[in-house]
């Protein structure tokens, strides 16, 4: 958490300072004689080391605009887990859970977990629908077994199913 702070903190003062060198550039100190005729002479106007300036900082500002949208599509095109906390139940067609914080129940996708009917468990994965539509729990894994549910949570599970 702290690391994405500081992190965007430096994105912050890199665009800054690619901002102000680019106005730097162009508003750079004048060698005239200061008549206040308002014409340019040849010493006065974007000579070539402005323009190689210009060119830096819209360079500078450019890589570190696509660097931002780079981490930021990164960021947002990572699919998002999911935990929910229930009991586990046989069922027509494998095992399923019954989230104890929306109520919803959810066919298992959990091969290789170890998961037997009657368990109350945390897990973590990720939401998916099958062919059907039907709400399934792709597991990655246990995060914590709470041992058997209890008696009354075991008989309202199934009948909870939507």
């Amino acid at each position: 958490m702290r690391s994405s702070y500081s992190f965007r903190l430096v994105q912050i003062i890199v665009l800054c300072a690619a901002v102000s060198a680019t106005a730097f550039a162009q508003y750079g100190g004048s060698t005239g004689t200061g008549t206040g005729t308002g014409t340019a002479s040849s010493s006065g106007g974007y000579g070539s080391s402005s323009g190689k300036a210009i060119g830096i900082g819209v360079g500078v500002a450019a890589a570190v605009t696509g660097i931002a949208l780079y981490v930021h599509h990164r960021h947002n095109a990572a699919p998002t887990q999911a935990s929910l906390v229930g009991c586990t139940q046989s069922a027509q067609n494998g095992m399923s859970v019954t989230n104890e914080k929306d109520n919803k129940t959810y066919s298992l996708a959990a091969e290789g977990t170890g998961l037997k009917a009657g368990e109350r468990v945390a897990l973590r994965g990720r939401m998916a629908r099958d062919g059907s539509g039907d709400q399934i729990f792709r597991v990655q894994n246990v995060v914590k077994d709470y041992g058997t549910c209890s008696l009354s949570s075991a008989l309202v599970a199934p009948s909870a199913s939507r």
